[in-house]
């Protein structure tokens, strides 16, 4: 049965929201059954194009990858990034949105930003468009991901954000995700947000976790921040995997009868 909207970011203090990133048809296939949300990122710019950011992923790839996504989920929820622009412009957001909302028939949109974002997401909400805010730790605002630095660590910083919180609240963002934070301030959100929090990076105390799968599976090595738990082990499976074809065909044990057609 598909999730709903509201059943899903209804679940504060009540249960836990599951979300995992898919960029990907097969993929989104194997963790249909297990998450809340799938979340198209823009984090497919490192995990799948190599690129040393999330900033060059743009709207014509979100839309061939989270159509892809969409395609294949039947039950969670599809969210997408919405990548990043030069120009901030509250038309220029909105626009960009609709186009990859109504393109790709995604169920709601994640959007970096604070403050600034309030009357964009008042109007999203006027057209039915869920928005999920992205605080704290804002990738697209990094040329590197070596750049990236934990948000709260300056004096003021709880104040700013929960204001920001507020706001976007009541702006109508149905969901707060927050990124590396310190633990305090992500709790203080949690507890002072009507609507879910979604941590990556931001301790236990938010009402969801979401990982890059890639991370939390050990496919993608390059990056590794602090807080992503591995699963698993996949690079090793399959390089194992790989070798072994690998030397079957070197060895001519592969293919043999069983696999041909006569």
């Amino acid at each position: 049965m598909k999730r709903q909207i509201k059943s899903v970011f209804n679940k504060k203090n009540k249960k836990k929201i599951i979300c995992l990133t898919s960029y990907s048809y097969n993929f989104t296939k194997i963790i249909d059954d297990f998450v809340d949300v799938i979340l198209v990122g823009d984090s497919m710019g490192m995990v799948l194009y190599g690129m040393d950011n999330t900033r060059e992923i743009n709207d014509e790839i979100m839309i061939r990858h989270a159509s892809a996504v969409k395609k294949a989920s039947k039950k969670s929820l599809v969210f997408f990034d919405l990548p990043y622009s030069k120009k901030f412009s509250e038309e220029n957001i909105i626009k960009r949105t609709i186009k990859i909302f109504n393109q790709t028939k995604c169920d709601g949109v994640k959007i970096e930003g604070n403050l600034e974002l309030a009357d964009v997401i008042k109007y999203l909400k006027k057209i039915n468009i869920p928005v999920m805010a992205h605080v704290g730790l804002q990738p697209q605002k990094f040329s590197s991901s070596s750049k990236f630095k934990i948000y709260g660590r300056k004096e003021g910083d709880l104040k700013n954000i929960l204001n920001d919180c507020i706001a976007l609240e009541k702006a109508g963002a149905i969901s707060l995700l927050l990124e590396g934070m310190l633990t305090k301030i992500a709790k203080q959100i949690t507890i002072t947000s009507k609507i879910p929090t979604i941590g990556i990076g931001a301790s236990e105390y938010c009402d969801g976790q979401i990982l890059v799968s890639e991370d939390m599976l050990g496919m993608f090595t390059e990056y590794h921040p602090k807080f992503v738990k591995k699963y698993a082990s996949l690079s090793s499976n399959i390089q194992n995997a790989i070798k072994r074809y690998s030397e079957e065909v070197n060895s001519h044990k592969f293919p043999n009868k069983k696999f041909r057609y006569d």
